[in-house]
């Protein structure tokens, strides 16, 4: 029973250290709040809470979501078979959030601009921002995925040998 959550555990474990860097980025004077107040903007007081510490625990959220899923077919596959579902796992589940976040947003503030004909740049321009903030966050999950995988195996490859 403890082999099997060992990838649960290494998963939130690694959770931390892909999301630790948000808090920084948020709480302090950057321009990487603007990009994600541009992707979907909640208010003044809303802003921090909302993507310095509501977005990183629904990131830990899916890793450990998604190790858990993985769990039972991890001494069936690959290493890099699992390090890929898991990667496509999370990868997917961020780009939908992201998608439906700025959705939500442009539903409940709607689109303040002065011309008709700046909407499509304006959308343009968000999904491009959604798009590099996935793939920034697609790399970090990659790199933790063979992590999390090798250190998981060797975990139970270990208790195997016991």
């Amino acid at each position: 029973m403890e082999s099997k959550n060992n990838i649960q555990k290494h998963a939130i474990i690694a959770g931390f250290f892909v999301t630790s860097f948000f808090p920084l980025l948020i709480f302090s004077k950057s321009l990487f709040i603007d990009l994600c107040i541009q992707i979907c903007d909640f208010g003044v007081f809303w802003n921090p809470i909302f993507w310095g510490i509501l977005f990183p625990l629904f990131i830990i959220f899916l890793f450990w979501n998604t190790a858990r899923k993985l769990n039972y077919s991890l001494d069936q596959t690959t290493y890099f078979q699992d390090c890929s579902q898991f990667s496509f796992g999370v990868s997917s589940k961020l780009i939908i959030s992201l998608f439906t976040i700025y959705i939500i947003g442009q539903l409940v503030n709607g689109l303040s601009v002065v011309l008709k004909s700046q909407i499509p740049d304006i959308i343009l321009f968000s999904i491009l921002m959604i798009l590099f903030l996935s793939f920034v966050l697609m790399i970090l999950t990659f790199i933790s995925s063979l992590i999390i995988v090798k250190a998981s195996q060797n975990t139970q490859t270990l208790n195997q040998t016991k």
